[in-house]
Formats: structure tokens, C-alpha cells, sequence
């Protein structure tokens, strides 16, 4: 337990369902929500010397809620928002939406990061796992990074000095900011390019319900919404938790999905994928339990 009066301020009383775009998870005995970046590190030090595990959580959107134990969950929902403008340079903070982010860029005739539309992720969340889609990712306009390191130090980081992948990054711990160099665009433009991205998601991916985005990682060369389908696996329901039908690669919440349904409709897909097609699927989400 925490011994430290200081940190019961920043507990919440909350059901983690509530965070989790999948809509599923129950109560967390350690649910905090710091509300500047010095509360931020002292909840990481006395985390550390609790021999706590810690969680960052920022919009939920490709996390799997299941026991999560003693873990010390970390929201940035009290953070404060930052955006900020300097010519084509934009600042903001990680707990602002792809969304927002994007409207307010377009009033100062920035843009770019289009591409992103339509995903319910925090930024911080989107630099974590390297967002991206049609070729493009976070990482190409990202300038520089703040982050809370696991140990409660604020550091600074240069782009450069990063390293990205496919739905990867170096940093580990919890980003409270970030700098990003945008492209000079029309108003018009940019919200042409918003609603075509938008619209693109729409037909192709299952907005009716909730769901974690894409399950897994599309191995090199392949797509797994595919390889799902040609395993006969597309529609298989298991409670509540169903293989949509629209695309294989999301499972989605038809009600009262619980998180052994949807764990047992992963292991099922990664089991008859490397039986039938001899590939080995890595999740594109975070399965905490």
C-alpha cells in the first residue's frame, strides 16, 4: 500500500472500463491521475520504491484491461492541455486528442498528420506506438520529445536521438509533451484530407462497436485482416467478443464483451494462423492481466 498521504490525493474511484476504448476492465487498487508533471514523478518514485509495477495510460485505445493487480495505473486525464504555435512548429501536450490536435493545427493553416484521422488515441499514446497508416507514421513529423523515464526523471529527447519502428518506440515511460513540424496547408485542404482518411476508416473498419483497433501486427509483406479470413476465422464469436465481420483484424465488443472472451478469441486466432499459414501473429495491442 501507499504509505505516502501526498499520493491518496491523486486516487480515483473508477472502473477502468471507463478508460479502455474496448469498454471492458473492473476496479484498479491503484488508479492515479497526477496533475502536473512534478506529481507525475513523485507518483513514479514512490512507485519504484514500493516495488510497484507501473502502468501510463493515456486514451485507452489499444489497451486490454484484464486483473491488473497492484499495478500503479497512471492517467493523464488532469494533465493540462498544451498546444502551442511557432511558425510550423507545433508543442503539445500528450493528453490531447488526434482529433483536437488536428482541428487546432488546421486553424493555424498546419497540417500533415492527416493520415491519423479518425484513430482515438491520445497523443502520447500515438508516439508510444508509433501510430501511422497510407505509408505514413507520427514518427516523420515528430521534433522532439518530454517524457517522465521510469525512474521519475524528466527528460528531453531529440527526434533524432529515438529510435521507431513498425508500432514501436525507444521511449520508456510516460510522455507528458512533444514537438511536432507540420506542413503549411490550406484550411480547405486540410479538412478535405481529414474527411477522405475518415471516410477511408469508416468503410473499411467496424466504427459500430467498441473495439481496441487492430489486434495484431501485419507481418512483412502480409495483411492479417487476410490471413484471418483465408483461416475461416472472420465472424467466430466467443460471448460477447466477436471477430467483426467488416475486418478481421478487430475484435469488437457486441455488449458485454468480458475479457476472457476476447483473450480466448486471440489465442484462437494465433493458434490457427501459424497452424494453417506457418506465421506467428504479434499483438499490435497491450494485454494487461
Amino acid at each position: 500500500m501507499f504509505d505516502s498521504k501526498m499520493l491518496t490525493s491523486f486516487v480515483i474511484k473508477s472502473s477502468l472500463c471507463k478508460y479502455s476504448n474496448m469498454k471492458i476492465g473492473g476496479d484498479a487498487a491503484y488508479l492515479l491521475a497526477p496533475q502536473n508533471v512534478s506529481d507525475l514523478s513523485s507518483i513514479i518514485k514512490e512507485a519504484n520504491a514500493q516495488n510497484l509495477q507501473i502502468l501510463p495510460v493515456g486514451g485507452g485505445s489499444n489497451i486490454l484491461f484484464g486483473n491488473v493487480g497492484n499495478r500503479v495505473i497512471i492517467l493523464d486525464a488532469y494533465l493540462s492541455e498544451i498546444f502551442q504555435v511557432d511558425n510550423d512548429t507545433v508543442i503539445v501536450s500528450s493528453n490531447m486528442k488526434i482529433s483536437s490536435f488536428i482541428d487546432k493545427a488546421m486553424q493555424y493553416g498546419l497540417g500533415g498528420m492527416e493520415f491519423i484521422s479518425g484513430i482515438p488515441a491520445h497523443i502520447g499514446g500515438a508516439i508510444h506506438m508509433n501510430a501511422g497508416a497510407f505509408e505514413k507514421c507520427i514518427s516523420d513529423y515528430l521534433y522532439w520529445v518530454e517524457y517522465v523515464d521510469m525512474k521519475g526523471n524528466v527528460i528531453t529527447i531529440d527526434r533524432k536521438d529515438l529510435e521507431f519502428g513498425y508500432r514501436t518506440t525507444s521511449i520508456i515511460g510516460f510522455i507528458v509533451r512533444a514537438a511536432f513540424k507540420l506542413d503549411k496547408k490550406t484550411k480547405k485542404q486540410i479538412l478535405a484530407d481529414k474527411e477522405d482518411i475518415i471516410s477511408k476508416r469508416f468503410e473499411r473498419h467496424p466504427y459500430d462497436y467498441p473495439s481496441l483497433g487492430s489486434t495484431f501486427k501485419n507481418p512483412k509483406g502480409k495483411f492479417v485482416g487476410q490471413l484471418i479470413e483465408e483461416c475461416g476465422l472472420k465472424g467466430l464469436q466467443i460471448g460477447e467478443a466477436q471477430i467483426s465481420e467488416k475486418h478481421a483484424n478487430f475484435i469488437i465488443n457486441l455488449g458485454n464483451a468480458t475479457f476472457n472472451d476476447v483473450y480466448e478469441l486471440i489465442k484462437i486466432v494465433q493458434e490457427t494462423v501459424e497452424k494453417q499459414k506457418g506465421i506467428e501473429l504479434k499483438l499490435e495491442i497491450k494485454v494487461i492481466n
